[in-house]
């Protein structure tokens, strides 16, 4: 019974992703996430699937981590899929690369071996490019393309880095590839390509961009579920509490503090509400970051520090996703006062304000931290202060900005709260089976000055923060760089090339209509899929 739920949660996505496209297919992704919801509350920790026939013999299951990453992932999946099917008329293209990167994320977080885990994560980075393309704009596809290349390198550096950790070991599955010991050359790899999904500093400028092209309920997937994967792939592959590895995790440990405040500061500079939620994102894994830095560091700390981070990820996920879909229903014609007062509570919590979800993550990373450095809580009240700041500025730009001219339908408030109130609970349900009972209260005095400083820097800002508010785009300092470099490249004259002549009359006929129809990417798509589909009803019924 628990392998074929654990079937049925991977194969669910791939096999309603056809289907989906027809617009009366709207709410198919929603129950496309079902039974990955299903499996994370019923499946018992420990279940195993195997797939011999799969590449070298994969294995899907569900261990703690899995469960607590499975679960927060269904539920922002589903979230964003009901919302979706009320505000995208006509998105069948949507729908269909919505569903690839849900199996992608959903095959990662139940993968058991490295193997398994990458397929996850390249099917679901690669897909994800058709949510940032949805809309047609000029802007749409900067962000596409800066998404597409910044995605493609770091599936690169993961797919050498693997290479390199799975020839030392003497398997694929996890537990053997952190017994056999990382070369630099490996975790350096590693660093780089997960490091892209969570936004370290320098790998970051893709997130804004794609964060403010895709629509509401793109934007919460991307930085609710899909964020957590580089997370769970560092707690996977990282030898996190192995010794011989301090270097390396204070350095990751320095970047993740940097990157903490990083994300605030170029935060606090934009326009637009989508792009501070981006650099907010950025700022909370950086967080996470620095405890998986702390865990190589210091390995005696590992077990609490990596209950902490799995906490924090579920809450962040929960938090962000909601806030991307309760942000989009306010800024529509008629959105209720009451929408304000929730948006209000999800800046709170993700700023960690006392009795919510916030708290209870970040009161388990202060207990976590090594008893010898008292100055990380005081590093952590400081970003617990700079993200109430942050949360200001969002709430300031949300509240002047004009309503759209899409009226709001009753039909968008379930999947806004849905992710609110279960967050609410389901963060404090994994608390004590992570390792993170023993939790520090968190104090209430950052959050009070956050909001003291905003009202006179945020919604008085000062002169020179005006001068700099809308001055650096989205992605900032390696797209300024990036712009002047094009800037100076056009300078250069170009060599003069005497080409050769071109015959047209040489060329072969263009297809006609049947070939062409066939060629479009819904029709090969489907094909594909039904390939796909036919190959596992074949195989199966032979193992």
């Amino acid at each position: 019974m628990s392998a074929a739920m654990l079937m049925l949660a991977l194969l669910a996505p791939l096999l309603l992703a056809a289907p989906s496209i027809s617009e009366r297919g709207r709410f198919l992704p929603a129950l496309a996430a079902i039974p990955a919801l299903l499996a994370a509350l019923l499946v018992p920790i420990d279940s195993v699937l195997s797939v011999p026939w799969l590449l070298f013999g994969t294995r899907f299951g569900l261990d703690q981590t899995g469960q607590v990453f499975l679960l927060g992932s269904a539920l922002i999946w589903f979230s964003a899929s009901l919302y979706g099917g009320e505000t995208l008329a006509g998105a069948g293209r949507f729908r269909v690369f919505f569903m690839l990167a849900m199996a992608g994320n959903f095959a990662l977080v139940l993968a058991q071996d490295a193997i398994a885990f990458y397929l996850g994560f390249a099917l679901m980075g690669l897909s994800a490019a058709g949510l940032v393309a949805e809309r047609e704009a000029a802007g749409t596809r900067r962000a596409t393309r800066s998404y597409m290349a910044w995605t493609i390198v770091g599936e690169v550096a993961l797919f050498a880095a693997l290479v390199m950790l799975v020839s030392g070991a003497s398997g694929y599955g996890f537990e053997e590839v952190r017994q056999a010991g990382a070369a630099q050359a490996a975790l350096f790899l590693l660093l780089v390509g997960f490091g892209i999904k969570v936004a370290l500093p320098g790998l970051h400028a893709w997130m804004p961009q794609a964060y403010q092209a895709a629509p509401a309920a793109g934007s919460a997937v991307l930085g609710g579920a899909m964020v957590n994967a580089g997370v769970l792939g560092w707690l996977r592959l990282l030898p996190t509490g192995e010794s011989g590895y301090a270097d390396w995790g204070y350095g990751l440990f320095a970047l993740g503090l940097a990157g903490a405040f990083y994300g605030v500061i170029f935060g606090l500079m934009q326009r637009r509400p989508k792009v501070v939620l981006a650099y907010s994102s950025m700022s909370q894994m950086g967080l996470v970051t620095a405890a998986i830095g702390m865990t190589l560091a210091e390995p005696q700390q590992a077990p609490l520090l990596l209950g902490a981070v799995t906490l924090y990820a579920l809450h962040h996920g929960l938090a962000k996703g909601a806030l991307f879909l309760a942000a989009d229903a306010y800024g529509r014609r008629g959105a209720p006062v009451w929408m304000l007062a929730v948006l209000v509570i999800l800046a709170l919590t993700l700023a960690g304000a006392p009795l919510t979800s916030g708290a209870l993550a970040k009161g388990a990373y202060k207990a976590a931290l090594p008893g010898d450095m008292e100055w990380l809580g005081i590093a952590l009240a400081v970003s617990t202060l700079a993200t109430t700041l942050l949360m200001s500025r969002f709430l300031l730009l949300i509240w002047r900005q004009p309503a759209s001219q899409t009226e709001i339908r009753a039909g968008l408030v379930p999947p806004i709260l849905l992710p609110v109130v279960t967050g609410l609970v389901l963060v404090w349900l994994p608390a004590g089976t992570l390792g993170t009972s023993a939790s520090e209260a968190v104090p209430v005095w950052p959050v009070l000055a956050g909001i003291a400083l905003a009202a006179l820097v945020v919604w008085r800002p000062a002169s020179v923060l005006r001068r700099l508010v809308g001055k650096v785009p989205p992605g900032d300092l390696p797209v300024l760089l990036g712009h002047h470099l094009r800037r100076g490249l056009k300078r250069i004259p170009a060599p003069a090339i005497a080409l050769p002549t071109l015959d047209l009359t040489a060329l072969p006929a263009p297809p006609d209509d049947t070939e062409m129809r066939l060629r479009r990417w819904p029709v090969a798509g489907a094909l594909w899929l039904l390939l796909l589909i036919a190959l596992i009803v074949v195989l199966l019924p032979g193992q």
